[in-house]
């Protein structure tokens, strides 16, 4: 029984590069659209404005324009899994300041648990969890790092 587990675990470990590679990609396609509509959808780029506007944040117009190339660039590099850390690295601290600037005040539980419960169902967070596995397990088998690297 013990020898069958060892097995499975083996060819888990051997099969990881599936997950990985599959997350990178998909979270790079999602950041590579969310960037790319607010760069050339006038309405969405307004949004995204407004929501900086809202948050403070200084130069809206200017920084709105650097959140969305970020996003769009660094989904892209995701996609193709080049620079996968960096890029990781750059959506994370994207992500923080958007937890921090928009969305923990949209937070409104009473007590620690509640408000963990809360600050945890944050899209964002999730994202942040997924780029820092990203940084620490590497791009995946297919990539543009794989390849560069060989």
């Amino acid at each position: 029984m013990w020898h069958a587990i060892e097995n499975l675990l083996t060819t888990l470990r051997a099969a990881e590069w599936m997950p990985v590679t599959a997350v990178r990609i998909l979270i790079g396609v999602f950041f590579f659209i969310s960037g790319g509509t607010k760069l050339f959808v006038p309405a969405k780029f307004k949004v995204m404005e407004q929501t900086l506007v809202q948050s403070h944040i200084p130069f809206p117009h200017v920084n709105a324009i650097i959140v969305s190339l970020v996003e769009f660039v660094c989904g892209a590099g995701l996609v193709v899994g080049l620079l996968t850390p960096l890029c990781a690295a750059v959506l994370v601290v994207d992500m923080i300041v958007a937890i921090a600037t928009n969305r923990i005040e949209s937070i409104h539980a009473t007590g620690l648990l509640g408000w963990l419960d809360d600050f945890l169902y944050l899209p964002e967070v999730l994202y942040v969890m997924i780029l820092v596995w990203l940084i620490f397990s590497g791009q995946g088998r297919y990539s543009l790092d794989g390849l560069i690297e060989r």
